[in-house]
């Protein structure tokens, strides 16, 4: 009856193992020398030590712990005119250990098992066994997170009939070493969750304060940590591992996270096919005054340099760049051609404008619809495939994305501010009229154009590129019009301040620049 008791208390312990949230396991071996204070037995002292391997576990995600332990104990009597005599026993234990604070526990366990004496014949005594029984509670100080010294207390009892062979109270002494965290460098820090997004190329500098994921992690050591700093590094983009967050403390069970920001250098810029590039994120931080590290590594989307999607419309302000190679040329060229000019007419921005649309339907710029191009899907998801300035020149053409990136180029490296209009499925440009609307009435006519932030913009339709700059001037209003309630206006210069200009260095090639078509323009 008493086996079948023990049995049914040793598999309900299991099944609430089994049953609860395990957050760990883990290997400590303890040593506990101990006095036993005799209370009944035929000998007057009694040393020993157990020596137990602990089988332990979080549970309810909370730093107590349940554990099993297997333990052998030798024992050594004495007495007057005896030798000393001693005895082995082996046991079971089951217990709880109390987690108070960092630093301080308590700890209570019963257990048992079986006890043997070998037969002394000196001393006239035969051999002898028997179960035994007992329970400990001790008070628990955590050295480090490995490491656990214990003063402890208990009672035991070796039985025998017709009285015990020794009933004792037992105090001593213990150490516990954690073989799991000292062997096998067990993490104290474990991902919770994290997500990624693909790294767009054109992006890099704006990943520096804008972010690109996030990480999640728990705190499983069974005390708070302090100095947490997480960092991650992306070797192949990345000079050095950047810090993204700091925590000064974490209190055990806690979930911490930190958003995904880089600072990438322009290697990026090379990448001219999607690829998966290896990342690695690590956690440092101090357990009990110990230092740790956690590391795991993680894998990004890394796209095309031309790759782009539409979430926000002031990303496509990235691809217009003054500094481009072709456009430098043509700017060059087009401020020679009109110096003479620019300082007689009333309108500077205007003459820059017009000689832009006729240098570039001279030079074969020509609108072509892109079928893959989701930007008039209106789905802000999908990646596109933007033109670098030089690119268009190259091409002779693209749609209307790669025609507003082209031409506020050319502006902007003639020192006119630019703007990208965006209504349903389009995408086009203005410039700074740099007139007063009184002006611009007389040179545009009255309210043929744009007033937003004290500037007044005239709105150019870029997808005519082959009629006249007139046309182009129509339709740009009338498309602004049309969609009275659905338009925006992007002043380039704000857009750059959220995503900054990228030039790759192949950009300054040799475009032939159509002189002739700027010697009679007025």
């Amino acid at each position: 009856m008493k086996r079948l008791k023990t049995l049914s208390l040793s598999a309900a312990f299991f099944l609430l193992l089994s049953s609860v949230s395990v957050s760990a396991v883990d290997f400590s071996a303890r040593l506990l020398p101990s006095y036993d204070y005799v209370i009944k037995s035929s000998f007057q002292n009694v040393f020993g030590g157990t020596v137990g391997l602990d089988i332990s576990s979080g549970i309810f995600k909370t730093r107590h712990e349940a554990y099993i332990s297997l333990q052998a104990e030798p024992l050594f009597f004495t007495a007057t005119k005896v030798d000393a005599v001693n005895s082995f026993n082996f046991a079971v234990a089951l217990g709880c250990n109390f987690r108070i604070t960092d630093r301080f526990g308590l700890s209570t366990e019963g257990y048992g098992g079986v006890w043997w004496l070998p037969e002394d014949k000196d001393n006239g005594l035969q051999s002898a066994s028997g179960p035994f029984f007992g329970g400990r509670l001790s008070a628990d100080y955590y050295v480090s997170p490995a490491i656990k010294a214990s003063l402890y207390g208990g009672y035991k009892n070796l039985y025998y009939k017709p009285q015990p062979f020794l009933e004792s109270v037992e105090m001593g002494v213990g150490i516990s070493i954690n073989l799991t965290r000292s062997l096998f460098n067990s993490d104290g820090v474990k991902t919770q969750t994290y997500e990624t997004q693909p790294l767009f190329p054109i992006f890099y500098a704006h990943y520096d304060n804008n972010n690109f994921g996030s990480f999640t992690f728990t705190n499983i050591e069974k005390n708070d940590i302090k100095d947490v700093e997480v960092s991650v590094f992306i070797e192949q983009f990345m000079s050095v591992p950047k810090v993204i967050g700091t925590f000064e403390r974490v209190k055990q069970g806690e979930d911490f996270s930190v958003d995904l920001t880089a600072f990438l250098n322009e290697t990026i810029m090379n990448q001219m096919q999607n690829q998966i590039t290896d990342a690695l994120i690590s956690v440092s931080y101090k357990s009990l005054g110990q230092k740790n590290l956690f590391e795991s590594r993680f894998f990004l989307q890394t796209l095309t340099r031309n790759s782009m999607s539409w979430e926000d419309d002031r990303r496509a302000a990235a691809f217009v760049s003054a500094r481009d190679g072709a456009i430098q040329r043509f700017s060059r060229q087009i401020t020679l051609a009109l110096k003479d000019k620019i300082a007689t007419t009333p309108s500077p921005n205007y003459l820059y404008a017009r000689a832009i649309f006729e240098v570039l339907k001279a030079y074969g710029i020509n609108y072509v619809i892109d079928p893959t191009s989701v930007f008039s899907t209106s789905n802000t998801i999908a990646v596109d495939f933007l033109q670098f300035p030089y690119q268009t020149l190259l091409y002779h053409g693209g749609d209307c994305d790669d025609l507003s990136i082209l031409n506020c180029s050319l502006f902007e490296a003639l020192g006119v501010p630019t703007a990208f209009i965006t209504v349903p499925g389009h995408i086009y440009m203005a410039y700074d009229s740099g007139l007063s609307k009184a002006q611009a009435d007389a040179v545009y006519g009255k309210d043929k154009y744009i007033v937003q932030d004290d500037k007044v913009w005239i709105p150019v339709e870029i997808t005519v590129p082959q009629d006249s700059f007139a046309l182009a001037l129509k339709y740009g209003l009338r498309e602004w019009t049309r969609y009275a309630d659905d338009h925006n206006l992007i002043p380039i210069h704000d857009a750059w301040l959220e995503f900054k200009p990228v030039t790759v260095p192949e950009s300054d090639v040799s475009v032939q620049f159509p002189k002739e078509v700027l010697k009679n323009l007025k």
